[in-house]
Order: C-alpha cells, then sequence, then structure tokens
C-alpha cells in the first residue's frame, strides 16, 4: 500500500512538473495573455511591421529558448523575418538556429518579428496571421505563443481610402473579465462603441474620443452568452460583430 502510495506522489509530481509553464510574453502594453491574439496595424505608408516582444523566464531554472513561427494566413507579397538569440533570419526560417539562455526570473526584450513587403510589390489591403512560438529547447510542451494579426494598407494608398473605418474582431474571445478591441474612424467623426446583449439591449457604450487606438471593456459583470458589438460612426452602425462571454 505505501508503494502504491508513494508511486502516485511520484506520478503526480512528474504530471505537475511537465505541466509548468516557465516562459511569460509581454510587451509595452503589459503581459500578453497566453496563447492569445493581438492587432498590429499598418499605416497608409507602411512597409513594414515590427512586432516587439519580451521574453521572461518565470521558472526556477535556467532554461535555452527557441522562437518558431507559424504563418497562419499571408497576404500575397509579403514574408515574415525574426530576430532572436543575438542573430536575425532570413524568411525561409521558421525556427531560431539558436536558443537564447534565459535565468530565472530574467526576461529578455531583443526580440523582433518583421512582416514587410517583398521589394517592389506594395502591401494589399487585408490581414496576415503569424503565429510567434516560444518554448524550451529541452521540453518542447513548455512553451508560450502570441498570434499577431497584422493589418496592412495598399503602399501608396489615396488618403482618402486611409479614412475608412475598422473594429477589430475582440480579443480574447470568448472573453473573460475583459475584451479589448482596436479602431479606427474618420478624421473628424464621432465614433461611439456599442455592446448588445441577445435581445438588443445596451450594455455599455464607449465614446471614442480619438481617430484610432485600443479600448478595454469590463466583462466581469456581465453573465455568460452571446453579445453583439457595433462601431458608430456619425449616428450610423458602420460594423457588427461577436463577442462571447464565458467566465
Amino acid at each position: 500500500m505505501k508503494s502504491r502510495l508513494l508511486y502516485l506522489i511520484l506520478l503526480s509530481g512528474i504530471t505537475l512538473s511537465a505541466l509548468a509553464q516557465s516562459l511569460e510574453l509581454s510587451n509595452k502594453n503589459g503581459v500578453i495573455t497566453r496563447n492569445s491574439t493581438i492587432i498590429q496595424m499598418g499605416s497608409p505608408d507602411s512597409a513594414e511591421l515590427v512586432t516587439y516582444l519580451h521574453v521572461k523566464n518565470i521558472g526556477v531554472k535556467l532554461i535555452n529558448v527557441l522562437c518558431k513561427k507559424s504563418q497562419l494566413v499571408m497576404l500575397d507579397s509579403t514574408e515574415t523575418t525574426m530576430c532572436w538569440a543575438g542573430s536575425c533570419y532570413p524568411a525561409n526560417v521558421n525556427i531560431s538556429p539558436n536558443a537564447q539562455p534565459i535565468a530565472a526570473g530574467e526576461t529578455i526584450t531583443d526580440f523582433d518579428g518583421r512582416y514587410v513587403q517583398i521589394a517592389f510589390q506594395p502591401f494589399k489591403p487585408g490581414e496576415s496571421l503569424v503565429r510567434w512560438v516560444f518554448y524550451d529547447e529541452a521540453n518542447i510542451n513548455d512553451s508560450s505563443s502570441v498570434t499577431v494579426k497584422y493589418t496592412s494598407y495598399p503602399l501608396g494608398i489615396e488618403h482618402e481610402a486611409a479614412r475608412q473605418t475598422m473594429l477589430s474582431t475582440a480579443y480574447p474571445n470568448p472573453a473573460g473579465p475583459s475584451a479589448s478591441f482596436n479602431y479606427a474612424i474618420p478624421s473628424g467623426s464621432a465614433g461611439k462603441f456599442i455592446l448588445r446583449n441577445m435581445l438588443g439591449a445596451t450594455v455599455q457604450t464607449e465614446q471614442l474620443s480619438s481617430e484610432s487606438g485600443k479600448f478595454t471593456i469590463n466583462t466581469a459583470n456581465l453573465s455568460e452568452g452571446i453579445y453583439f458589438y457595433s462601431l458608430v460612426v456619425d449616428s450610423k452602425i458602420s460594423q457588427t460583430k461577436k463577442l462571447v462571454v464565458k467566465h
């Protein structure tokens, strides 16, 4: 009986060790929820979008960390490159050849992932999805990732076209205690965010004070279920999307 109990305790320890996660990602806006999606917007003259990430070892021992990119959806004439572990690599490299040693409690701030146009071909309007994954070289299951939605505009776009409105997909979605959104509205316009429940009743509103930016709403007090959020520009609904709340 004692031998069996000892075996179960050892097995539990091994299982917990395997599930422990040592890596935490952040950027200038703070800690990034593990395996979430963030949005990076271009501008009318964008030829390159750069994602800067900080990678922290929140574990108890030094680990050697590799970076992997997965190009989930790519617009024509675009590509991605990465700089990690003291080197920058060409677009055809999906896993960094070098691992970055990170001591317990240490944060590495020199990662950048670049989303670029291929020479002489401007960005097409649309979105690309790229997942950046950081993992322990000795344990691929000890990892953290973020998916970046690169929203681009064509190079040389006319100024008037650049004034189009935009409302991002909520992140995270499903939302727990909060949800964040990126938006853009034409210069000089009045913008408002409205969140409605399934019955059409307004449960939250947010006045948009600038032409573009990010805002976060509190969903902790909302009941679980499906909601619809809209971007209203000059008293007219521009876009409506679905938000799922799950605590």
